[in-house]
């Protein structure tokens, strides 16, 4: 049988009490299981510090005297006015962040689907990193894979993973917003798949759970999702129709954070499978009534 005694009834009671009286909106922060920072504008490098800056700035994410690696969509040979890729402005603005902070080298690997210097070169993405003087990654060659396993996976149990995903004393994920045939959206955990050797398996044995199930095993520092424009069909590579939130959206959480890139194509993020499987297995918060989500105007 339960006993409660005096005291504990006592501390019990004031601690509801208190609840009771705090206003709803701390209440509802106070209950928050996971942080979204989504930043208004134009200026993507300035969006891009302000976001950071809210979530306690880059001496926050990058390890330093360590390695920074930075997983952008690099994966087509369109311009970045298609939407097919992460905006060149924003990942360059990021590796050239990563190095003022301390990080020894800013590295950003892909395995693109495009013929890979065509997909460097036309999506921006290439020359904007070589400007700010971090390193692009084809991800062509054995050596640069480990296999490893994924124990609280249910479909993808292991993988060859990039070694540089893996190796790394801050890991960014920084994808762009859009359409995605098979996955309904590709958002940041869609994304790894440009980070493994065989996405082939991925899209055999029940793409939307080897989304969630990647995710068990690869948790990154911070998630950035260009939602600059967005491209509403005919993804993943496009060109299609586009329309400009204007936005990026920052988290720690990956699940949060594309549980709210979804509602910008009004979808409701368990409308989209692979949030909802990763929510189930508590990789993250897909509940936006449990996100605290913050807009910033720059």
């Amino acid at each position: 049988m339960n006993t409660f005694s005096r005291r504990t009834f006592i501390k019990t009671s004031l601690a509801g009490a208190a609840a009771a009286v705090l206003p709803r909106a701390l209440r509802a922060e106070a209950a928050a299981e996971a942080e979204v920072i989504v930043v208004h504008g134009q200026d993507l490098p300035k969006m891009l510090e302000a976001g950071v800056r809210k979530l306690g700035g880059w001496g926050a994410f990058v390890a330093r005297g360590q390695k920074a690696t930075i997983k952008p969509n690099a994966g087509w040979a369109n311009p970045p006015q298609d939407g097919s890729n992460t905006s060149p402005e924003l990942v360059g603005a990021c590796a050239r962040a990563c190095l003022a902070a301390g990080a020894s080298e800013a590295v950003v690997p892909e395995n693109p689907c495009s013929p890979p210097q065509q997909a460097f070169q036309m999506s921006g993405i290439g020359p904007a990193v070589r400007d700010a003087g971090g390193k692009m990654v084809l991800l062509r060659e054995d050596r640069l894979y480990r296999r490893v396993q994924l124990p609280d996976a249910k479909s993808l149990r292991e993988a060859e993973i990039a070694v540089d995903v893996l190796d790394t004393g801050c890991l960014i994920n920084m994808p762009v917003a859009k359409h995605h045939g098979g996955a309904g959206l590709t958002l940041s955990m869609k994304n790894w798949m440009g980070s493994v050797k065989d996405r082939g398996f991925w899209h055999r044995n029940d793409l939307q759970q080897c989304i969630a199930d990647f995710s068990t095993r690869v948790r990154p520092t911070l998630v950035v999702i260009d939602a600059s424009r967005i491209m509403t069909e005919r993804g993943p590579r496009g060109p299609g129709p586009l329309k400009h939130p204007d936005q990026i959206i920052l988290s720690r959480d990956p699940v949060a954070a594309d549980a709210y890139a979804a509602t910008l194509f009004d979808k409701k993020p368990f409308d989209i499978p692979h949030i909802r499987i990763a929510h189930e297995m508590k990789i993250g918060c897909g509940d936006l009534s449990r996100v605290r989500v913050t807009h910033l105007n720059v």
